[in-house]
């Protein structure tokens, strides 16, 4: 048996189904159509205050009508399968909603598509309704204008970091000095606008004026409330350019502990056992867990998650209360895409060097 990598590591948060119960106490179904016997029975997770671990995708800009790329991604705890119909209310001239069926219990992720026209630009709370209802955060920029002619160094791969400011910890709100420094070579002078998606409840931006060609350095200023402790890559994007960088949600109090690998055949492979079946086109639900072994050498938090791979992904949070070779299992979340055998990196979250080491296990989806 060999060990991975060992460190300490800077990351707080809660596993998403202690969260959910926390937050999310009232079982909710949505009544918004015809009553039927087929209605799901389920709960927004974040119910009663911000939608947890929400994704806000597409650009907003007033005056221009919303598209198929506008969408917003929740996380909802499933009690009873059936039917659903959700929707939020009218904000700034913008809709969101869905429909569809839940075909499984337990946790599961769905996807509301925008329409409408912003009328105004600024930051907007939408309300997704059902039950407490949860809410998210909108982005409007100003009317598109003529912008300048550049391109991110690194597109479209690794943005190249010049600095990385600060200190991301979960349920601590960013801050001045929580931004990412990249470049840009400018070709044409004129106004621009940068902006990321929306992760973990938080978002990098900038916007400004380039009065010169050449390269210039841009800071992306982080706003928002990190959720969760994550290994995050955000996707900052311009006038058709766009890079990656990657940002750690930290816990506080962290433990120093490995996670175990020496499956035989296998090289960097987690120790791992697998439960639950995977079935393509059917959402995961809390019996999809994968365990794996540890090795606590200090007490504390932890948290470790995997990348998101065909529609999946694995995570959980807790406290190490006891030292030396132990257990801890990953829930899985969302809903596989197609058959087939695919190879998740779990990682300890964190910052580099230390956080993003990682083992490997493989999921089979029949």
């Amino acid at each position: 048996m060999s060990k991975v990598t060992s460190f300490s590591v800077s990351i707080v948060g809660l596993i998403l189904c202690t969260l959910t119960l926390i937050r999310c106490a009232k079982e909710y179904s949505y009544e918004g159509g015809p009553q039927a016997s087929g209605s799901a029975v389920y709960t927004l997770v974040g119910a009663g205050g911000i939608c947890t671990s929400s994704v806000i995708a597409g650009d907003y800009f007033a005056g221009t009508a919303l598209n198929t790329g506008n969408t917003i991604q929740l996380h909802v705890h499933v009690t009873s399968v059936g039917t659903y119909t959700l929707s939020s209310n009218s904000t700034n001239g913008m809709v969101f909603a869905t429909s569809g069926s839940f075909t499984d219990t337990g946790f599961q992720s769905i996807t509301l598509l925008g329409s409408g026209t912003p009328t105004a630009d600024g930051s907007f709370d939408v309300l997704v309704k059902g039950g407490e209802g949860c809410t998210v955060t909108i982005r409007v920029n100003k009317a598109q204008v003529p912008q300048a002619n550049y391109a991110l160094v690194g597109d479209p791969n690794s943005c190249g970091i010049l600095f990385n400011s600060g200190t991301y910890i979960a349920g601590k709100a960013t801050d001045n000095s929580n931004y990412v420094t990249v470049n840009v070579k400018v070709t044409g002078t004129g106004p621009y606008s940068i902006s990321t998606d929306t992760l973990d409840g938080i978002f990098f931006s900038a916007s400004g004026t380039f009065t010169s060609t050449g390269t210039h350095s841009v800071n992306l200023m982080a706003s928002g409330t990190p959720d969760l402790p994550r290994n995050l890559v955000f996707t900052p994007k311009g006038t058709g350019t766009s890079c990656t960088f990657k940002i750690a949600v930290q816990i506080v109090n962290p433990a120093a502990y490995v996670l175990e690998s020496g499956s035989v055949g296998a090289t960097n492979q987690c120790i791992y056992n697998v439960l639950g079946t995977y079935t393509a086109n059917t959402p995961l639900s809390l019996s999809n867990t994968v365990s794996m072994h540890v090795y606590v050498a200090n007490l504390g938090n932890f948290a470790v998650a995997t990348n998101t791979v065909n529609g999946m992904s694995f995570s959980v949070t807790g406290t190490f209360t006891t030292q030396n070779g132990q257990w801890i299992t990953l829930t899985g979340i969302g809903t596989p895409i197609s058959p087939g055998t695919y190879t998740f990196t779990p990682e300890i979250i964190g910052p580099a060097p230390l956080g993003g080491q990682a083992c490997s296990f493989d999921i089979t989806v029949q």
